[in-house]
């Protein structure tokens, strides 16, 4: 018996390996590959010539990145952007006139779908560093190295620093190179695949993919084994790149190979009679739903026979089953705040979290983690409309043990993480949790002891609508709970180098000790403060020379580079990346926690590492008795633009988001309870003292600069969404209050309650 369910078992195996690797004409590449083989001669003629173009236009690409960061290195000029795109200047040599004219001849063999898709995918390819998806954002892990503090493209459309030495720039040549081929293997894959399947021929292309990756990890090691790299580029940054760099092109890779539309027709034929005569009346229409119509007459039963073409979901490459919107790290500005007089006196940063009044404490804006990706259902599609609702933990996947035996193990249920918890980090059912714990840092000069961690969790079933031809997301009602950890900075003192980077080496005596021991091979750093004038390390303003202060955070790159800074204002050229980790880090080089109850437990840093206080993941949680309450968030999402303005109530000019209070002390009645008037409150006139009184903490919103009257976000959105295709630039944005949370240090920091707004600057997919 047991021998004969193995022999069923490996047969079903067997079956599944040969539906991966044998497809026919027309049918889906499966696996963790988009698209579908081509259905014709023609197509696959087409299909050919656009890989061999994307394999040609990414190698391209990346050495006129190359070309660019030596000669910024030497302090030459290089016209980088007539490299890569087609300018007045560039003369038909450019990486993108050539693959435009590749696509130009083949063009008469091509299907629409096959010109839309190799179209979508180059500007995908050749999108400015704003979108995660482009070459130009790709430049920025490859030229990571910041320590000259001089961006390669400072004020223009590629990520990136100039390297530090000819070591560090023979080495992030070297990956670049590294990633052009691999890139050029992974397509040669699908085409092989492609092809063979076209003709009948099974062909292993996961295996052709793997020997790919094999190559380009060995060729990581050997790069690794020189030393020549910068810490940036170790050895698992290497390789992580390398498997993010297989992901997006296996699912780009239905923008070359883009399924054949796929309609349903139903016919009918009847006959109408009579004793007299005999007629037969045929009509053929095309609507969304069949309607056949039958009409009965004295003596006479006449049936009109309808063939329908039922179009149902016209979405560019088939039928979309699941949308995923995921974050990066924003650009740009994406709204501002209006007052009476002036209707534009204050920028809101995309990528950017705003809190408060016009009182508020905190340096805004927080920066909202990357990576954090959000799937959703599309449970209904009527032409290129869309149906949106929540995916359980089990139809989004991704989920993560965080403690126990299986801690950092994939999971679908807390019997899969035993002495743990699962983790659900991508699905938008209520439960589910939204992007990587969130830092939110206050480097308002000695107030670090009032930084929090928030934990976002849905509390309502995610719902919302949205157009796969434009990418328009109307709307997408997402509910929270923002779970707040009232932490302070977990990490006051931190390795460098040696076997255990980023971990905790502070001692018991105060700022600066370090415990004996902690960092095998390394050093243990104050990880604290800097002066502001010189940079020399500080736990107090007493450390620093007469007139410098002690801040929590340090400039990146510009003229202050390594100075002390509360805010980027500080660091003309540069950034203000801070010291304050107010959520357990997911350390990237050792993936293991740092600081909270997790500390050392393995760990998959989710959000990248733009500031000090990621990366951040979920198997890394803060400590429970930390914990102050959770507010609710009313997050409505829209690629669209959003408006509040602010009214005058009996009490208080300028709120956006009243609650009850007590009018003489400002105390807000616990727990809160939203209104829009004094009426709302009249019922807690019994209350000692009495909440009647409506109104937020302070006035207006997000700065005291001026008074805010309105706040204006705009989000962005980019179509067509092709099915199974390239990610596609998106912007969400939202306005929200936030209640109070009746802790006297985060409400007088935060200014709450008081209006909330966001804008998630990221990438949208549609997977079949």
């Amino acid at each position: 018996m047991k021998r004969l369910l193995a022999i069923a078992l490996g047969a079903v195996c067997l079956i599944a390996l040969v539906a991966r690797i044998h497809a026919g004409p027309g049918q889906p590449f499966g696996g963790d590959d988009t698209g579908c083989v081509p259905d014709s001669t023609d197509h696959l003629r087409c299909a050919n010539t656009v890989t061999r173009a994307f394999s040609s236009l990414v190698s391209s690409v990346i050495r006129c990145h190359r070309r660019q960061a030596m000669a910024r290195m030497k302090g030459q000029t290089f016209d980088e952007e007539s490299c890569e795109e087609a300018t007045p200047s560039s003369g038909g040599r450019s990486a993108e006139e050539r693959f435009n004219s590749r696509i130009s001849r083949i063009a008469p063999h091509c299907s629409a779908a096959q010109i839309a898709g190799a179209n979508s995918l180059r500007d995908t390819l050749l999108a400015s560093k704003t979108n995660p998806s482009s070459l130009d954002a790709l430049n920025g892990t490859v030229y990571c190295d910041s320590a000259t503090g001089s961006m390669i493209d400072a004020s223009g459309d590629d990520a990136g620093w100039v390297p530090a030495s000819t070591n560090f720039a023979r080495c992030e040549n070297m990956v670049g190179s590294n990633l052009g081929r691999l890139v050029s293997q992974v397509i040669r894959c699908h085409s092989v695949f492609a092809k063979n399947n076209f003709l009948a021929k099974p062909f292993d292309e996961e295996s052709c993919e793997n020997v790919a990756q094999g190559r380009y990890n060995s060729a990581a090691d050997k790069l690794t084994a020189m030393g020549i790299c910068p810490l940036c580029q170790s050895n698992a940054n290497q390789k992580a790149t390398g498997s993010s760099v297989i992901t997006q092109f296996d699912n780009a890779n239905a923008s070359m190979y883009p399924c054949p539309a796929s309609t349903t027709t139903t016919s009918t034929t009847t006959t109408s009679s009579t004793v007299v005569t005999t007629s037969t009346t045929s009509t053929t229409t095309t609507t969304l739903l069949p309607l056949p119509t039958t009409t009965t007459t004295l003596g006479t039963t006449t049936t009109t026979s309808t063939t329908t073409t039922t179009l149902g979901c016209t979405c560019a490459g088939g039928t979309p089953a699941q949308m995923a919107s995921t974050t990066g790290i924003g650009s740009g500005n994406c709204g501002h705040l209006e007052s009476d007089t002036n209707p534009n006196f204050f920028s809101l940063a995309c990528g950017g979290l705003y809190v408060g009044g016009a009182s508020v404490g905190v340096p805004l804006p927080f920066q909202v983690p990357d990576n954090g990706t959000s799937i959703s259902k599309i449970s209904a599609c009527s032409g290129t409309s869309m149906t949106l609702t929540a995916a359980t933990a089990a139809e989004a996947g991704g989920n993560r043990c965080s403690g126990g035996s299986n801690t950092n193990g994939s999971c679908t249920t807390n019997a899969d993480c035993p002495g743990g918890t699962c983790k659900f980090l991508k699905c938008t059912k209520a439960g589910c949790l939204f992007g990587p714990p969130l830092p939110l840092p206050n480097g308002a000069h000695l107030n670090a002891a009032t930084s929090t961690c928030v934990i976002n969790t849905v509390t309502v079933d995610g719902s919302g609508t949205g157009d796969c031809s434009t990418g328009v997301i109307p709307n997408f009602d997402l509910p929270l709970g923002s779970t707040i950890f009232l932490a302070g900075d977990l990490l006051p003192m931190r390795c460098v180098g040696g076997t255990t980077p980023g971990a905790n080496c502070a001692a018991g005596g105060g700022c600066g000790t370090v415990t004996p021991g902690s960092c095998p091979g390394g050093t243990c750093v104050n990880d604290n403060g800097r002066c502001t004038d010189n940079g020399a390390v500080c736990c107090s303003d007493a450390d620093c020379n007469v007139g410098a202060t002690c801040e929590t955070g340090a400039c990146s790159g510009g003229s202050n580079n390594g100075n002390g800074c509360i805010t980027s204002a500080d660091c003309p050229g540069g950034i203000c990346t801070t010291f304050i980790q107010p959520c357990p880090i997911c350390e990237a080089t050792t993936m293991k926690c740092n600081g909270g109850p997790n500390d050392t437990l393995a760990c998959t840093p989710v959000s990248s590492t733009p500031n000090g206080d990621f990366s951040t993941a979920h198997e890394c949680p803060p400590p429970t008795s930390l914990n102050i309450g959770t507010l609710a968030i009313g997050f409505a999402l829209t690629t669209g633009t959003k408006t509040k303005t602010a009214v005058d109530l009996t009490d208080q000019t300028n709120v956006f988001c009243g609650f009850c209070k007590n009018k003489t002390t400002s105390a807000f009645k616990q727990p809160a309870v939203a209104c829009t008037s004094n009426a709302d409150c009249a019922g807690f006139g019994g209350d000692v003292p009495p909440h009647t009184s409506c109104g937020q903490r302070t006035s207006g919103a997000f700065t005291a600069t001026d008074i805010a009257r309105t706040i204006v976000e705009t989000g962005n959105a980019v179509g067509p969404i092709i099915v199974g295709g390239p990610a596609q630039p998106q912007t969400l944005v939202s306005i929200f209050c936030i209640p109070p949370s009746f802790s006297p240090a985060v409400d007088a920091a935060a200014d709450l309650p008081g209006p909330g707004a966001v804008a998630l600057q990221g990438t949208v997919v549609l997977t079949p």
